[in-house]
């Protein structure tokens, strides 16, 4: 049996809208444009796993922490209150199907209540998904506007407006129950520790960078995570982090 560790959200169910200005249309690979295919302002995620996707049973997250407190988003969400859970960029669905969400984090004053889930409502030309972007059913990859990083208003965060530096995480979840559980994450103990420290990201550089799970000993394979990517185009000129 795959091992996991329980955990639990708290599910808003009212979309938060986000209006920002729209870059331009994005196309697989298009010629011209920053890493991943990025356009100025975006960011591109490809996220690998050893087998093809089980979308009827998981779902595959990258957690950002946008608030430039460089602390890595783990599996010890209760011992850390979820530090480091600001936003994600989601891939769910059902067997042969999946789409992908943004989400916003909405932690709760009381550490042993879970942060609420918010979906951001998000336009074609602001999140992109491609779930077979190898031929292989074993990466999907998106191109987000960080603009949408700024999340739903009014925010109960210490600040709604992304930093420079961010740091981030990534997970295979299961839901069962009205629970969720961890099955993998970046780091040496998949769902537990040792825990997966990430480097801290600057987003007003570009940057196209891919970073290789620690764990290689998931039960099931279409839970395991090879690597992520992540490249980073910034909108105005490049400058360099503090």
């Amino acid at each position: 049996m795959i091992r996991r560790l329980s955990f639990g959200f708290i599910v808003v169910l009212v979309t938060a809208f986000i209006v920002v200005a729209c870059g331009r249309q994005v196309t697989p690979n298009p010629p011209g444009l920053g890493p991943g295919g990025a356009p100025p302002g975006y960011v591109a995620i490809h996220f690998d796993v050893q087998s093809p996707f089980n979308f009827s049973n998981y779902q595959y997250m990258i957690v950002l922490n946008t608030s430039g407190n460089g602390v890595t988003p783990s599996t010890d969400t209760i011992q850390t209150n979820w530090a480091g859970y600001y936003f994600a960029l989601v891939a769910l669905g059902t067997a042969g199907t999946s789409n992908a969400e943004a989400v916003q984090f909405f932690r709760n004053q009381n550490p042993h209540i879970p942060p609420a889930w918010v979906k951001l409502g998000t336009t074609p030309n602001q999140l992109t998904y491609n779930p077979n972007s190898n031929g292989q059913g074993t990466e999907w990859s998106m191109i987000a506007q960080k603009a949408i990083f700024k999340g739903a208003s009014p925010s109960p965060s210490p600040s709604a407006t992304p930093n420079n530096i961010w740091t981030f995480n990534a997970f295979v979840t299961e839901a069962s129950q009205g629970q969720w559980y961890f099955l993998d994450s970046m780091g040496a103990g998949g769902f537990t520790d040792p825990q997966f420290n990430s480097p801290k990201l600057c987003m007003t550089e570009p940057f196209d960078n891919t970073y290789f799970a620690l764990d290689t000993q998931i039960s099931d394979p279409t839970a395991e995570i090879v690597s992520v990517e992540i490249s980073n185009n910034p909108a105005a000129s490049p400058s360099p982090c503090p």
